[in-house]
């Protein structure tokens, strides 16, 4: 045991160790001593100066020994205060034993002085008893420790407390002697007893205080005889010391059980009784003192006591009010401040002293708040709580989450919900244990192990909870909105409904009239027709049912009896989780209707309404009375005839009254007795068969119901305007509800004068005809016939005159409506939209009702004459009839759906003319994006026109974007056969409001937007649920082959656009299941070849005996054997190869099919749902978001175009050939533009690393080049791409569609280095061969440099003296420059010229006849062969076997030589375009390789009907040859003139001068030299400036320009508008048939543009600052070679070394140029140093003065042409469509998947005609692919358009383009003069250009590729 002191005196780090009981502390973060974690860690916790703690208390237990139990100062005791409820013999000796057991394991591990060492410290929770710690046990406890001892709160927080304890735990430290300190402990019961009196007398004064507030005397105590046992009861919770062993004998005669069987209860009226002398005696008191210690709170005991007087806990018992009457107890009436009263008549109350009523135990603020709803009461709790996808709801339940339990699992249909209760997880609680070291003990005797209590936390139970408090409580939460859903879907569940309101915090009395809103209730009577009705519509009888006194017999429980005997309509005492207390249904009216199905079995014959009044009947006065003046019978349940005053007088009154009275009597034997003349009836309960029973209260009922058919019957629209004089509140009174109402009787008042089956035709004009209309031309688009686009012309045309009527109606409608929507209350919006769907309900229910009646009965007789198999002329005259009543359903059905589809019919109708669309209609996406929003489905595929609005709904979601964000969105579909479910499963699922029998199946389809709560976002990934549901296949109302196409467009666009769908089945018809199956599957099989990857789930519906697992599991392989069967058969015919169904989607067996019960519990219309149903529905939504987790989500902004992409693509024939997924074009694009960027980053490294190296050769550094080296190089720019490329590809938002093309780029990433390495190497080898074969050149040039200094340095010596001026000196250095240029001459034979067109005529001649190639010289023939429009001289026709031409060449003959030509000629100039002639020279061998490559193209070309003759081969190649001619010319001469060391010097004869000038003007050696440096870099750098210059220019274009930054879509563009811009012919037809030409023209005139031309031309800039950043490279070479030749004392020459080997890489610069001049002479490396800064200042000052101006700009100093670099950059793919011509906008040369164009245009424009005529064709291929229109394939086979993929053309990617596509259509119409003059042929005939064309202008035009790109 250590020390507390050392010896010094100074104090050292004291360590206490806590043990004892872990149940005597509270855990928790604010904890000072424990800390949060219950887990004895042994980590000491710092708590003071000092002083650590570290908690041993599982150490104790576990007889485990301490890891520093040598460092122990102290042990603190912990010991718990019991309440005064806990107060029970076993459990204080318990704890003490406890305490006892563990002194001695301090004493028997840690010695005697660590016992004292130890302090007990106690806690206390609510209610300690005060006098405790003063019991015998306790102070035997206190001897053997040090006797100090401490109470705190459990919970350890407050400061004060643990600095006190402290200073405890410091004291007995400092004791050497540590006995027991006796004054200590009397000193602490001293103060704890004071504070206890305080306290108590504190309490007793609130308690009076609190009474009198209630208006109540303090002595009004109705005081009753206290028996024995409630005496005994309460001495044994008295704590008495002297009498420990008497006590414990009189706590085992007695048990909490017998008390409770003898304890007194409340009164049959239910006053609570409160008395404090029984405050400890009963079972309730106990859980209550329970639920306090739970709940105990952080301050004193006063403040605790203080707030269970404030409501915020009540100790006080509750007692059934059934059995109150048995017992007589002491009643005190509670503090009802923050409750609502228990009667609203407070006098009545007070003036019946003996007639108490039972007040709950909770108030109404404390239940809210332990369900967790206190932050939303009153009305604050909205749709959000139900429509949201949230975590799963745990098994268990705390009351926290029952609330909101009970809220899941009603949207579910889950009728248990209300079952709801707080479960413990805790088997003791049923089966509490006892140990055998406790038992054997003889503490306890059986009778304890009876009756008594075991543990403490056994039985420790908090009051239970009432299932209809949870619903209740909910219901006063809510708002208006989720009410309504909550009552709608408690009808659903067969339930009864809240109808008369009581306030739970005033006296108010609602009627939530607007609840009932949504509801219908249908019903049949026997032989009659099937009704059905909103619920405030309904007029039916009503039956009042309700009680008087307290009786034995649950009055629910036998009203359900009389409704449905198999349900519980109505909660009673017997129901699943019922308890005796319930805060909220006392005074409630709950009701129900009766529906018969019209079976002979029906209870009642008509709807009957069934209303029922919890409580006392003779209390709740207003709901009484309200309810007997609507009742039609009466039915009173009582114990007995024994009433008070209250019950006989409102017995009599109602007997008296003449409706008909049945009383009916707990304790009464008889059957029905009549009691008086009228029909009042009397029936007794008491032994009487149930069944017997029943059938005789429901026969009463109906005889009742009979004999009074003219009484009134109830309404709820009709009680609404009564409740007034009762002063009712009515929900619907509220302002914004008013609001709401009055705007949609607005728009009902629009309509009333029409006749109901006009009204859709007169104010929803657009969507009628119209729009269907349109809708068919739409898919006409589609399949084209005829003259094709003179067809598709003609029917743009009438779509637009539809378009164009659509604008003209009117807007007075829709103009209202939007006025309700757009109000800036959402409150008021809502109440509008809800309160328009309610009147347009009763506007067109009747008559939709009766039109639907005859429809199915019509529909029933033309089944009846198919199953005959007749046809005849009744068959189809029932069939036309039929057809009719399906066109009248559609006109008498109105809602919501469709006003709001009028909106988007408006809308698109006006975006075709957007510059006149008004501010009315430009809002209506705004409004529907609102509804959405808020929960409201939206139309996206109208049924009535099977046509989805595309322009509609890509607005709408444009605003939801602009609203929320461009959120995640996971889309969930449906899919599966009509009537099967489908909208029923996803309401229940996900609290949506899909309409479900409506008169009519869903048509079309809608979706809906459900929010992902943000704890369970980061695990869904993804923001928003977006439901779409569907009509169902197989649709009665199409047939045949029109519903085959049908099912198949909806499937495949629904599982297109769903990440997931189910696949709905229902029921157990193979036939019916194959259908479904086909359908689906082929729809999968189409997204599988389309590259997108749906997931689906099959959901089994309506299986019978879906408990057998075996049967599912032969069932799920039966299907999949089903599944497989059907993929292979459908892939077979589709083309595919396929195994199984697993080949074409991810599926697992087991977890994708699930299998549902059948919905109802019964036969509807009173059959529930069926509760396992809904539990299949939980499952299968936890595997949906199971399933969604991690998946790859579109956002907003994509989603709207995967709509279009698929929609567009269902309306073909061929999904699959016509899909364009268009996000996956957009991220290629943007690819694209990666690419560009890395391939330019690649290209521009590679230029520098080349100018660097050719610098290293020039200046001899370097005389070879390896691929290493450039590989080197390259690859530091190469790895920084592979890293940009990695990030792109896993950290893009589109990673997973990147991630396809991934591999292929980085492979022509790769490609392209390699590419480029092994360019600059071929080149950089080709300058170290010209080094090596110039270096005897240089010698000579450097030898005779020599000799021209020698002699301008002696001329200059002889003149030096005279006096002369410069013309002086210019004459007499002329005179020595020609003479010694003469003498150079004679020594130096002139270099040998070359010619050039003569020495390509020789090789000409060697390939082919001489007298050929000169005779087609001199004709000049050959010139014209790369335009020519016809080569018939240039072939030969192929013949038959008799030598007959069977052919005849057309323009497609033409074309193909043409293009020929032109590639071959393309080709040629690449490789004339790289020969290096200005270096090398010219050389034979560079004619041999083009001549070569052009017979080598010749040879390859292949015709079907002809040959090439010779003569073309040879006038081709001359073609080529005169281009050569003239280049290769031009380059010799710069290649002479750069070789002849004459010419060479005659271009020097200027720096020569200048230094000879120097030299007679007296100017040093060293300046003179400094001169001769910079004259020898100045032309280095020059070249350095330009190569620099060209890399920037290029960057800058590619940059700054818009046609070069971007990918070669986006160049197109721009070419096709500079083109319409400049109205060309000549330069469109370059465009058309040399597009590469024109691709180099293009960029060569942009370049100029943008950097040649202007006021102050961008080139000049550039060479500025490139001049800029060379100046600096080479002064501060000349700065560091001064700095070193210093510091090393070098010379010049040293100087000129590091000199020349700081520029080495940068320019130019050799010294063996310099050894013709004398520097040996220089000595001053300072003043050098100043003489070559001057001088070259002055060189850079003479080089950029030439960039002042344009004209000074020698472009033919680059060595790479800034044009040619980007021309190289931006080059892609070059293959044109093999219809049209036009070229691939690939920018990747070569790259994967299929060619593609933007603008394809009329065949036309490139030449092409009809199939033998001279009609050019005005047909665009993306509209021949949706034709029947055919084309003939080179081997004269004729293939539709639509099969192209099946020819050689599959390379390509062409889709069907319904757009206007107008740019290639103004330039038929503009130029179409000049196209037939070029090509010979006219548009005439089939060519006719279409009139509509020639209203295109140019403008319109130019805007078409703007919106295309």
């Amino acid at each position: 045991m250590a020390s507390g002191q050392s010896s010094g005196g100074q104090s050292e780090e004291l360590l206490a160790a806590l043990i004892g009981s872990r149940k005597a502390v509270k855990y928790g973060k604010d904890n000072l001593l424990f800390g949060k974690d219950k887990q004895d860690n042994l980590k000491p916790m710092k708590v003071a100066s000092h002083l650590s703690v570290v908690n041993m208390m599982k150490l104790i237990k576990t007889t485990e020994s301490c890891p520093f139990q040598k460092e122990i100062n102290a042990f603190l005791l912990v010991i718990k205060l019991p309440s005064a409820s806990q107060c029970k013999w076993y459990k204080i000796n318990k704890c003490i034993e406890k305490a006892k057991i563990t002194m001695d394991h301090i004493q028997r591990h840690y010695g005697e002085t660590a016992l004292a060492n130890t302090m007990i410290l106690f806690t206390r929770g609510n209610n300690p008893v005060s006098d405790f710690e003063q019991s015998p046990d306790i102070q035997n406890l206190l001897k053997k420790c040090s006797g100090v001892t401490y109470t705190c709160c459990k919970r350890m927080k407050n400061h004060q407390e643990i600095s006190e304890l402290v200073d405890k735990i410091k004291s007995i430290t400092q004791h050497k002697d540590n006995r027991p300190q006796e004054q200590n402990s009397m000193r602490n019961k001293e103060e704890h007893e004071e504070d206890g009196n305080l306290k108590e007398e504190k309490l007793n004064n609130k308690l009076r205080g609190d009474m009198t507030m209630q208006g109540l005397n303090n002595t009004e105590i109705i005081e009753e005889e206290r028996t024995v046992d409630e005496t005994k009861a309460i001495q044994a919770c008295q704590w008495d010391g002297k009498q420990d062993e008497s006590r414990q004998s009189e706590n085992q005669l007695f048990s909490k059980q017998e008390y409770q069987e003898q304890s007194g209860r409340t009164s049959a009226t239910g006053r609570v009784e409160t008395d404090r002398t029984v405050q400890h005696s009963t079972k309730q008191e106990d859980n209550n003192m329970r639920k306090q210690e739970e709940h105990e709170e952080d301050g004193s005991l006063e403040e605790m006591q203080n707030n269970e007087l404030n409501g915020d806990r009540t100790w006080v018992p509750a007692l059934s009010n059934e059995n109150a009457e048995q017992h007589k107890v002491p009643v005190v009436v509670e503090n009802l401040s923050q409750r609502r009263a228990s009667s609203r008549n407070t006098q009545q109350l007070h003036s019946s002293q003996d007639s108490t009523k039972e007040i709950p135990v909770d108030s109404a603020e404390e239940l809210l708040q332990r369900f967790g709803l206190q932050n939303f009461y009153p009305n604050k709790l909205n749709m959000d709580a139900v429509l949201c996808v949230e975590r799963s709801k745990e098994t268990l339940q705390t009351e926290s989450s029952v609330a909101f339990n009970y809220l899941q699992k009603l949207l579910m249909l889950n009728y248990r919900a209300r079952f709801i209760t707080e479960e413990k997880n805790n088997p003791d609680i049923i089966f509490p244990i006892i140990s055998r070291e406790d038992y054997e003990s003889k503490k306890y005797t059986d009778n304890d192990s009876l009756f008594g209590d075991i543990e403490d936390d056994v039985n420790n139970q908090s009051n239970q909870i009432h299932p209809m408090d949870v619903q209740m409580a909910v219901f006063h939460c809510a708002d208006s909105f989720l009410r309504q859903y909550m009552v709608t879907k408690l009808s659903s569940c067969q339930y009864a409904l809240p109808l008369l309101v009581p306030s739970p915090t005033s006296t108010d009395i609602e009627l939530p009239l607007w609840t009932f809103r949504q509801i219908k209730k249908t019903w049949k009577s026997v032989g009659g027709l099937s009704t059905s009705l909103p619920v405030c519509q309904i007029k039916a009888p009503m039956v009042f049912f309700c009680r008087l006194g307290s009786v034995s017999t649950s009055k629910s429980q036998l009203l359900n009896s009389v409704i449905n005997p198999k349900h519980n309509i109505f909660f009673h005492r017997d129901s699943p989780g019922s308890s005796r207390n319930c805060l909220f249904m006392e005074g409630l009216v709950e009701i129900a209707w009766y529906c018969p199905a019209g079976n002979t079995d029906d209870l009642f014959s008509e709807c009957l309404a069934f209303c029922n009044l919890h409580g006392d009947a003779s209390e709740h006065i207003e709901q009484r009375e309200f309810m007997i003046e609507q009742a039609t019978v009466i039915i009173v349940l009582m114990q007995n005839l024994e009433l008070d005053e209250k019950g006989k007088e409102l017995l009599l009154k109602l007997h008296k009254s003449s409706k008909p009275l049945i009383c009916v009597v707990s304790d009464l034997q008889k059957g029905p007795l009549k009691m008086g003349t009228k029909y009042n009836v009397k029936i007794g309960l008491k032994d009487r068969n149930n069944a017997e029973l029943h059938k005789e209260l429901i026969t009463t009922i109906k005889v009742c119901l009979k004999k009074c058919d003219s009484s009134p019957t109830f309404s709820l629209m009709e009680i609404s305007e009564l409740t007034k004089s009762y002063k009712f509140r009515i929900d619907e009174d509220n302002e914004e509800c008013q609001e709401g109402k009055t705007g949609a009787l607005g728009i009902i008042k629009l309509l009333k004068g029409e006749d109901i089956s006009q009204i859709k035709a007169t104010f929803l004009a657009c969507q009628g005809k119209l729009w269907q209309e349109w809708s068919r031309k739409k898919k006409q688009l589609y399949r084209l016939y005829g003259d094709v686009e003179q067809t598709k012309s003609k029917i743009q045309e009438e779509m637009k005159s539809l378009r164009k009527q659509q604008r003209e109606s009117s807007l007075e409608f829709i103009t209202t409506v939007c006025e309700n929507l757009n109000s800036k209350s959402v409150t008021k919006k809502m109440y509008f939209v809800r309160w328009l769907g309610v009147y347009l309900d009763i506007s067109f229910s009747e008559k939709l009702s009766e039109v639907t009646q005859q429809y199915y009965k019509q529909l029933s007789a033309v089944h009846l004459f198919k199953q005959k198999r007749e046809v005849s002329d009744d068959f189809r005259k029932k069939e036309e009839e039929l057809e009719k009543l399906s066109e009248k359903v559609d006109v008498v059905t109105l809602g919501l759906e469709h006003i709001v589809r009028e909106m988007g019919q408006i809308y698109e109708a006006w975006a075709e003319t957007p510059d006149r669309m008004t501010a009315e209609v430009s809002i209506l996406p705004v409004l529907a994006a609102d509804l959405l929003i808020s929960g409201h489905p939206l139309e996206l595929m109208d049924g009535d026109a099977a046509h989805v609005p595309l322009t509609w709904i890509e607005s709408v979601l444009d605003k939801v974007t602009e609203s929320l964000g461009d959120q995640r969105v996971f889309v969930l579909s449906v899919l599966g056969l009509q009537s099967s479910g489908k909208s029923t499963m996803l309401n229940a699922m996900f609290g949506l409001q899909f309409a479900v029998s409506a008169g009519r199946c869903t048509r079309g389809a809608f979706m809906q937007l459900i929010r992902v709560k943000e704890e369970v976002k980061d695990q869904l990934k993804f923001d928003y649920l977006l439901v779409v549901d569907t009509e169902g296949l197989q649709a009665l109302e199409l047939a045949g082959k029109s519903r085959m196409n049908h099912d198949n467009e909806l499937a495949t666009f629904i599982i297109g656009l769903g990440n997931m769908t189910l696949i709905n089945v229902f029921g157990e018809n193979p036939a019916e299941i194959q259908e479904v199956l086909q359908v689906a599957v082929e729809a999968i099989l189409r997204m599988n070849k389309v590259r997108l990857n749906p997931s689906c789930m099959f959901v089994h519906q309506n299986v019978t005996d879906i408990t057998a697992a075996e049967k599912n599991m032969e069932g799920s392989r039966r299907l999949l054997e089903k599944l497989d069967e059907v993929a292979v058969s459908v892939a077979k015919t589709e083309g595919y190869d396929l195994k199984c169904f697993s080949d074409v989607i991810k599926f697992n067996i087991q977890t994708d099919v699930h299998y549902f019960a059948q919905l109802w519990e019964g036969n509807p219309p009173m059959a529930p749902p069926n509760p396992r149903y809904s539990e299949n529905i939980e499952n299968l939504k936890q595997a949906i978001l199971k399933a969604a987790a991690g998946k790859n989500c579109l956002k907003l902004s994509e989603l709207k175009v995967r709509i279009k992409d698929l929609w567009s693509a269902v309306l073909n024939e061929d999904f699959v050939f016509s899909f364009k997924n268009t996000l996956e074009i957009s991220v290629y694009r943007r690819l694209e533009v990666m690419y560009g960027n890395w391939t330019w980053s690649l290209r521009k490294a590679s230029l520098v690393i080349e100018n660097k190296l050719r610098n290293r050769i020039e200046n001899a550094k370097q005389l070879s080049i390896s691929h290493r080296m450039i590989h080197e190089e390259i690859n530091v720019t190469f790895s920084n791409i592979l890293r940009e490329m990695e990030k792109f590809f896993t950290k893009d938002k589109d990673t997973k569609i990147l991630s396809q093309w991934k591999e292929r780029t980085e492979k022509k990433i790769q490609e392209l280095t390699n590419s480029l390495a092994e360019e600059t190497k071929m080149r950089l080898d080709r300058a170290v061969q010209q080094k090596k074969k110039g270096t005897k050149l240089d010698e000579l040039k450097s030898q005779y440099e020599e000799e021209l200094l020698n002699k301008s340095k002696d001329l200059a010596s002889t003149l030096k003296d005279k006096a002369m001026n410069e013309l002086d000196f210019k004459r007499e250095f002329d005179s020595m420059w020609g003479k010694w240029l003469s003498d150079l001459r004679v020594e130096t034979p002139p270099t040998k010229d070359v010619n050039v067109e003569q020495e390509v005529m020789n090789i000409l001649s060697s390939y082919f006849e001489r007298r050929t190639i000169y005779s087609n010289t001199d004709t000049g023939h050959y010139t014209e062969i790369y335009n020519r429009r016809d080569y018939s001289d240039y072939v030969t026709v192929k013949k038959g076997m008799f030598g007959i031409s069977y052919y005849s060449l057309d323009t497609k003959d033409h074309d193909s030589v043409r293009k020929l030509v032109q590639q071959t000629v393309r080709e040629a100039e690449e490789i004339i375009r790289t020969k290096p002639v200005d270096k090398t020279g010219y050389s034979d061998a560079y004619t041999q390789e083009i001549v070569n490559c052009v017979k080598k193209r010749v040879a390859e070309f292949k015709a079907e009907k002809f040959t090439l003759k010779n003569e073309f081969t040879v006038d081709l190649s001359l073609y080529i040859c005169s281009i050569a001619v003239r280049r290769f010319t031009d380059l010799h001469k710069v290649f002479r003139d750069a070789n002849d060391p004459v010419i060479y010097l005659e271009n020097k004869k200027g720096e020569f001068f200048s230094i000879f000038k120097k030299q007679c003007e007296g100017a040093t050696a060293t300046a003179v030299f400094a001169d001769f440096v910079c004259n020898k870099l100045k032309p280095s750098i020059l070249q350095s400036v330009y190569d620099q210059t060209a890399i920037d220019a290029a960057g800058e274009m590619r940059a700054n320009f818009p046609a070069f930054n971007g990918n070669r879509s986006n160049l197109e563009k721009h070419i096709l508008l500079d083109l319409a811009e400049a109205e060309s012919f000549d330069r469109f037809i370059t465009y058309i048939e040399d597009p590469k030409k024109h691709f180099s023209d293009f960029i060569e005139t942009k370049f100029k543009e943008q950097i040649l031309e202007g006021r102050n031309p961008r080139i000049l800039d550039i060479l500025r600052n490139a001049a800029n950043m060379k100046q600096f490279s080479v002064s501060t070479a000349i700065q560091k070679a001064t700095e070193e030749t210093k510091q090393n004392k070098g010379d010049v020459n040293e100087w000129l070394k590091i000199f020349s080997l700081e520029l080495q890489v940068e320019i130019k610069f050799v010294l063996q140029d310099l050894k013709g001049a004398y520097y040996q002479e220089i000595t001053d490396i300072d003043f050098f140093h100043n003489m070559i800064n001057k001088a070259l200042q002055s060189v850079f000052n003479e080089t950029t003065s030439c960039f002042d101006n344009i004209s000074s700009v020698r472009m033919n100093v680059f060595s790479q042409r800034p044009e040619d670099i980007l021309k190289n950059q931006l080059c892609g793919c070059w293959v044109q469509c093999p219809f049209c011509a036009a070229i691939c906008t690939n920018t990747i040369e070569g790259h994967e998947g299929k060619h593609s164009v933007p603008f394809h245009r009329p065949g036309g424009v490139s030449g092409r005609s009809w199939h033998k005529t001279d009609n050019l064709t005005i047909d665009i291929c993306t509209s021949l692919v949706a034709s029947d229109a055919k084309i003939v394939l080179p081997d004269g086979k004729r293939i539709h358009y639509k099969k192209f993929r099946n020819s050689n053309y599959a390379c390509w990617g062409i889709t069907p383009d319904t757009s206007e596509q107008a740019y290639w259509k103004w330039f038929v119409c503009r130029f179409q003069e000049d196209l037939e003059k070029y090509y010979g042929k006219t548009f005439e005939g089939k060519g006719e250009i279409p009139k509509v064309w020639r209203n295109i202008t140019n403008q319109t035009a130019k805007e078409s590729l703007k919106n295309r790109i």
